[in-house]
């Protein structure tokens, strides 16, 4: 089990995340425009930062916020190898020059991971999407809870919620997130959308209920 390293209340470890392209999200099965969300996912974070320090039965908690993005549309022609020719082009939407904070819970896991380090986020990493750039600006405490709107999408389960800080749920948007399993499989499970009206850390808030 993690040993939660706590100063007074719960901290966590903040870093600087830069990123050239970025395509989050799920393409709808059939569809040939592959659209991106602006906000970060709980499982998407948590699974790109399980990647890359692989550590089984180590817990790892992680919230995001978007400083800075543009979004922009891409089309990708995909090759058949056998025909040697092209199929239907795919529309692809994503985010250019991202500038991000991430929030990562210490404890005695987390708090030896390096200074500054590059993981994988999102899709099409094999067509050059997905390299962040991280680098750590320090440790920070969590704030007290207070009334806004949620800025990330974070599963309805109550460990999650409780590690993340969200004190009460008042009016939940609701959905479902994909969540990683082992060996390249996954299941959905119900959460927590962006707009949710929530009582939390204000770094789980939108801009205009955080200061």
């Amino acid at each position: 089990m993690d040993k939660t390293i706590l100063t007074n209340g719960k901290l966590y470890l903040q870093y600087s995340m830069e990123s050239d392209l970025l395509c989050l999200g799920e393409r709808i099965r059939g569809s040939v425009f592959r659209p991106c969300l602006d906000v970060f996912t709980y499982t998407g974070l948590v699974g790109a930062l399980k990647a890359r320090f692989p550590c089984p039965y180590r817990s790892i908690h992680a919230a995001g916020r978007f400083l800075h993005a543009r979004r922009e549309l891409l089309v990708f022609s995909p090759r058949d190898r056998g025909r040697e020719t092209s199929v239907v082009p795919l529309e692809i939407e994503c985010l250019v020059d991202v500038q991000a904070h991430l929030y990562v819970g210490l404890n005695d896991f987390t708090a030896t991971w390096p200074q500054q380090f590059q993981f994988r986020l999102g899709a099409m990493k094999s067509k050059g999407f997905g390299e962040c750039r991280v680098t750590k600006l320090g440790v920070v405490k969590a704030g007290e809870p207070r009334p806004g709107r949620l800025a990330m999408r974070i599963p309805d389960e109550p460990n999650v919620l409780e590690a993340l800080g969200i004190a009460k749920v008042e009016a939940p948007v609701l959905g479902y997130l994909f969540q990683p399993d082992r060996g390249g499989t996954g299941h959905y499970v119900r959460a927590l959308f962006e707009g949710s009206l929530v009582v939390a850390d204000p770094i789980l808030l939108k801009e205009d209920q955080h200061a």
